[in-house]
């Protein structure tokens, strides 16, 4: 068998499942007719013909046999009607079962009693071809002395349940028995796509995350082989990148110090001015860079800490710089996180729009889908063609972001990254009214209120 089809296969489990059901309906079928049987198709000794058929037999044999026939007739009932027959009767179809007629016998105390039953399977008519029986619900001939007989017919079921009834039931324990076996079912394959998606996200949300579990269905568990092969690829290629980048950031720094060294030689002092802004300048860039890439090379421990309090601490240390910012939130929102790393991207964002908004609002809230971090400013906006493109690195918007502010054009691509690593993203949106709306939406597996 080929492994697409094999026994620890998807396919090959929902047979099982499909097979398992089916057996389920029929056994609670088996057990109700087996124990509740004379209440939904009680059969012919559970009736109560069998003793009064018995008496009636002896009582009829001992009158003649003119009298029989209209005797017979008189003693039925509105249970069930009795007739005389001179003949053996010919009876299309007998479904009694050799029980009942043993059990006659007995009471009649004669073994070698020829008995005729008669009992149909369902409440509906089922034997209209039966001349003898008709649609009777159940039927007994027996023979008397002379050859003669006498025949009980019982039109219906003296309790039980119609055929819909039955029938309601009988689908009742296919869909409970259908339904049970295939949740459960269900949750033995889902648990393994579960955990396949929650690990695809942490490992979007942070690409050192530990390898996925490998187990479930055969073709569950080679999707996890492969996903755990490609993360660690992606892992060391990000690896790479990171200590590649981080080395020539690094390297950089010794040119840079030359350059200054040998500009202090260079006499005209304008020059030199211009010269000592340039290496300045990209001095800065090389040192933002370094601290993006150790953000991404380092991993800070992930902890529990109060959320409202580091972006109250922010919010302070530019307030006591002199910037135009205030905090509006919860008084205390428990987060499980990396505080560091956090508390410098939230710093860059509230620091951008000071620096290009005049004056910034933080408002840190709560609701059933997350945590919710805003920043709102009075600046002149981003227009929306560069909403995405102002997190690349050193990207600056003309005019409004430019060198002149202190800019190096890192700091959303570095605050962008941490809050992705939390599994977040940062939405940039211009106000109705003017200024920059920053959203980050943190997701509430990992926060907690109190």
């Amino acid at each position: 068998m080929s492994r697409k089809f094999g026994l620890d296969s998807v396919a090959s489990r929902l047979a099982f499942t499909v097979m398992l059901a089916i057996a389920a309906a029929a056994s609670l079928d088996l057990i109700f007719i087996d124990t509740a049987g004379v209440w939904a198709m009680p059969s012919l000794r559970n009736v109560g013909l069998f003793e009064q058929a018995a008496t009636l037999t002896r009582v009829v044999s001992a009158v003649p046999v003119a009298l029989r026939p209209r005797l017979a007739a008189a003693v039925g009932n509105e249970t069930y009607t009795v007739a005389w027959a001179s003949m053996t009767p010919v009876i299309a179809d007998r479904r009694g079962t050799p029980k009942a007629r043993q059990i006659m016998r007995e009471l009649l105390h004669d073994p070698a009693r020829q008995i005729m039953v008669f009992e149909s399977q369902e409440n509906l008519p089922v034997n209209r071809h039966d001349k003898v029986f008709g649609n009777a619900a159940y039927g007994m001939a027996v023979s008397l002395d002379d050859g003669s007989w006498l025949i009980f017919k019982v039109r219906q079921r003296s309790w039980g349940l119609k055929f819909w009834q039955r029938s309601s039931l009988v689908l009742s324990f296919i869909l409970i028995s259908t339904a049970g076996i295939s949740f459960l079912a269900a949750r033995s394959l889902v648990r393994p796509i579960e955990a396949f998606a929650e690990a695809a996200r942490q490992f979007g949300a942070n690409p050192k995350a530990p390898p996925m579990a490998e187990r479930g269905p055969g073709e569950l568990r080679n999707a996890a082989q492969a996903f755990n092969a490609m993360q660690t690829q992606i892992r060391r290629f990000v690896t790479d990148r990171t200590d590649m980048l981080a080395a020539i950031s690094h390297d950089l720094r010794t040119p840079l110090t030359r350059v200054r060294l040998r500009g202090e030689f260079i006499e005209d002092p304008e020059q030199q001015r211009r010269l000592f802004r340039d290496v300045e300048e990209m001095q800065a860039m090389v040192d933002a860079a370094l601290a993006l890439f150790y953000d991404e090379a380092t991993e800070e421990q992930s902890t529990s800490f109060d959320l409202s309090e580091l972006v109250r601490l922010v919010v302070e240390n530019l307030a006591d710089q002199g910037r135009d910012v205030n905090f509006v939130g919860m008084d205390q929102v428990v987060y499980q996180g990396r505080p560091f790393t956090l508390q410098r991207a939230f710093g860059n964002l509230i620091e951008n729009a000071c620096f290009y908004g005049g004056a910034a609002t933080v408002e840190l809230e709560t609701s059933a889908d997350g945590i919710m971090f805003s920043v709102r400013d009075e600046g002149p906006g981003i227009p929306d063609l560069l909403l995405e493109r102002v997190f690349s690195p050193f990207y600056r918007v003309e005019r409004s972001r430019n060198r002149q502010t202190g800019g190096i054009g890192l700091g959303l691509t570095s605050a962008r990254t941490i809050i992705r690593a939390h599994g977040s993203d940062i939405v940039l949106r211009n106000r109705p009214g003017g200024g920059l709306l920053v959203l980050v939406r943190l997701p509430l597996v990992e926060a907690a209120r109190h």
